[in-house]
C-alpha cells in the first residue's frame, strides 16, 4: 500500500490527498466498527442526534470520498476527476460548517479541527495548483 507513493504524480498534493484517501477509510472503518465512538466525539454538543445509522450513512459518505480522493491522487490529469474531489472537499467543509454555525452539533476547538484543516487545505490547494495538473 505504502509503495504506491512512489507511483504518485510530482509534488506534494497528491500525496496529501492519497493521505486524505487514507485516512478516510480509517474513519469509514471506525463508523462501521464502533459506529457511537468517534461520531459522538465529533458531534459533541450533540451526541444523542448520534445513532448507529448516522454513522452509517457518514461510513458511505466517507468511503465514497476514500475511493474519489485515491483515484485523483493518481490522475490528476484528469479534469473531471479534479473537479469532483475538489467539490467533494468543498461539500465536506460546508457540511462541518454548517454543523459548527448553525446546527451547533460540535465544538471548536475539538475533534472536528482536523476536518476544518484539511478540507480547507485541499480546497486551497487544489484551486491554487490546477493549472499545474489540468493541462
Amino acid at each position: 500500500m505504502f509503495g504506491e507513493l512512489f507511483a504518485l504524480p510530482d509534488g506534494g498534493l497528491p500525496k496529501f490527498i492519497w493521505l486524505s484517501a487514507a485516512f478516510s477509510v480509517f474513519n469509514t472503518v471506525q463508523c462501521m466498527v464502533q459506529p457511537l465512538g468517534m461520531t459522538r466525539r465529533i458531534y459533541s454538543q450533540q451526541p444523542q442526534q448520534v445513532t448507529p445509522l448516522t454513522s452509517h450513512l457518514f461510513a458511505a459518505w466517507t468511503a465514497l470520498s476514500a475511493v474519489l480522493r485515491y483515484k485523483c491522487a493518481f490522475n490528476m490529469g484528469n479534469a473531471l476527476l479534479y473537479d469532483i474531489t475538489l467539490w467533494s472537499f468543498v461539500i465536506a467543509g460546508t457540511h462541518f460548517m454548517s454543523e459548527f454555525l448553525v446546527f451547533k452539533t460540535v465544538k471548536v476547538p475539538g475533534p472536528v479541527l482536523s476536518t476544518f484543516v484539511v478540507a480547507i487545505t485541499s480546497i486551497l490547494w487544489m484551486i491554487k495548483d490546477r493549472d499545474i495538473y489540468i493541462h
